[in-house]
């Protein structure tokens, strides 16, 4: 049902055919997968989310932890939009996130972007002050004047702004239609020796609490009023009357919770695994920054409460009415199932190009996160298998076209590697396309596929050098407009059938992902 074409592949295709796909034990008891294609589809596909989500919430975790280690504070948020059953999802976000970039196909006219309302609290001279400005002109006698205006601090130099990592969590309601919110970890307490993105962090202290107080107050008012600028309809309210509310009477469009660290020092010999045991005084900031790293990164894999669904539950709901046969009343969830499916198209419409997850620039470098989330992808593929089944490419298509892929993982983490070669007859393949491997076994085949990636790598880097001497030839270029006119070389096109070698014709450059995010690829 999806209209990503990648998405609609995912895992179905081994990324070496010559070696099929490995499906192993680790030691803590799960299966995992190697070699198969997948579409890193964060919005859109449930495998890929948990695994993307997963390297976001580890990437802000440390993050958060090392703050706290150095003395900062941080803000857990949530900003939201007043919402209706009649609001189109892409309209909603496009006031929380700003509009996307459009080039007419026909027309080739191009519509620039416009910001949020979360662009324009980064930006607006009340949070974040205003820079010196030197104005001149010239008088009708011929002489110049000129006029200074002294630079105005903001709230940010009150509180000790130095970064925000946001994340989109989207659900849907029966009551109230498609409902986006922002989840948001703001890393206040630093003193900085120039802008948040490109100074340096020189120190940290406590905010007093009149300022972060006063943040609040302005963060209310400048979010109710830069959503009213957008659309009067979806302006959030600075105050509320219902008795025992959660927002303690100031409204819905904001919630902030403050985190600190009541001991640092403790905090910093656990992160370096130094002084021997732990801290109890540790595990609550721990708990606090761990539990608010998986609020704003991992939302989505949340499930939702009372009578909401997230986008992957309203699948869940298509499966057990179409694939398992329960009745709409039985099913979870709500909706008929073309309901479902309209919800879902307007979904995956909506996020398509936006980004899921993203951190401020320069809060990486301040929280010196350089390499960190290549480590942690290195730690996770060079985790120990114990044993698992080898599928070859064609077993492997076999298993995921029957949707019995799932049950090849279950059956390895249960030890019943054998059984697998009965669910590859069952989905029409051939038994001995099954071939069950101990823990050399899987290492020995782990190692064969990074010589075939290697061997991949550099016969890309081969063609891209050719590229490149085509463009130093003075080769002219011919347009593509699938990928917006990059553009390809005449004779790579008289090649390869016209196609574009950046994206094949597809449109699509290498390592791009939908939600286009910075340390994609």
């Amino acid at each position: 049902m999806t209209t990503i074409d990648r998405c609609r592949v995912c895992a179905r295709r081994a990324v070496a055919p010559e070696l099929g796909t490995l499906t192993a034990r680790t030691e803590d008891g799960t299966a995992t997968g190697r070699g198969a294609q997948l579409c890193e589809s964060i919005w859109a596909c449930a495998v890929c989310e948990a695994s993307r989500r997963a390297e976001d919430t580890h990437e802000l975790t440390t993050a958060a932890l090392r703050w706290l280690a150095r003395g900062g504070t941080l803000i857990a948020g949530v900003l939201t939009t007043r919402h209706a059953p009649t609001d189109r999802l892409d309209d909603l976000l496009c006031a929380l996130m700003g509009t996307r970039r459009h080039v007419d196909e026909t027309t080739g006219e191009v519509t620039e972007r416009t910001p949020g309302a979360y662009q324009r609290l980064l930006s607006d001279p009340g949070f974040y002050g205003r820079a010196e400005a030197v104005s001149t002109w010239r008088r009708k006698d011929g002489t110049v004047g000129q006029s200074v205006r002294p630079p105005a601090p903001g709230l940010r130099h009150e509180i000790g702004y130095v970064g925000m990592a946001r994340n989109t969590e989207i659900t849907r309601s029966k009551a109230g239609g498609y409902h986006p919110h922002l989840n948001t970890l703001v890393f206040v307490g630093g003193t900085l020796d120039g802008t948040p993105a490109k100074g340096t962090v020189t120190g940290t202290f406590d905010p007093a609490p009149e300022a972060l107080e006063r943040f609040e107050d302005w963060l209310r008012g400048f979010w109710a009023s830069a959503l009213r600028s957008i659309d009067p309809m979806y302006e959030t309210s600075t105050e509320c009357d219902r008795r025992d509310c959660k927002c303690g009477g100031k409204g819905h469009g904001v919630q902030l919770h403050v985190i600190t660290s009541p001991d640092d020092k403790a905090l910093i010999d656990y992160l370096t695994k130094a002084g021997g045991e732990t801290a109890k005084s540790v595990q609550a900031d721990v708990d606090a920054a761990k539990g608010a790293a998986a609020e704003t990164a991992h939302s989505t894999a949340k499930a939702a409460k009372g009578k909401s669904m997230t986008p992957f539950q309203i699948l869940d709901r298509l499966w057990a009415i179409e694939h398992d046969g329960l009745a709409e009343a039985d099913a979870p969830g709500y909706g008929t199932t073309e309901q479902c499916r309209g919800w879902w198209l307007e979904y995956e419409t909506a996020t398509r190009g936006r980004r899921a997850f993203e951190l401020t620039r320069g809060l990486a470098r301040h929280t010196d996160l350089a390499g960190e989330l290549e480590a942690y992808r290195y730690q996770e593929m060079h985790r120990r298998l114990l044993g698992g089944v080898v599928l070859t490419s064609v077993a492997h298509g076999q298993v995921a076209e029957a949707g019995s892929d799932f049950a090849v993982a279950e059956l390895v983490a249960a030890r019943r590697e054998a059984d697998v070669a009965e669910l590859v007859a069952d989905a029409g393949g051939r038994a001995d396309h099954a071939r069950v491997v101990d823990e050399a076994g899987a290492a020995e085949w782990v190692e064969s596929l990074a010589e075939v990636m290697a061997a991949k790598a550099r016969q890309r880097a081969a063609e891209r050098a050719e590229w490149d001497r085509l463009a130093e030839a003075g080769h002219g270029l011919v347009p593509c407009e699938p990928c917006g006119g990059t553009g390809h070389r005449e004779e790579y096109a008289a090649i390869h059938g016209g196609q574009c070698f950046p994206c094949g014709g597809t449109g699509r450059v290498i390592g791009d992902a939908d939600d286009d995010q910075e340390h994609d690829g």
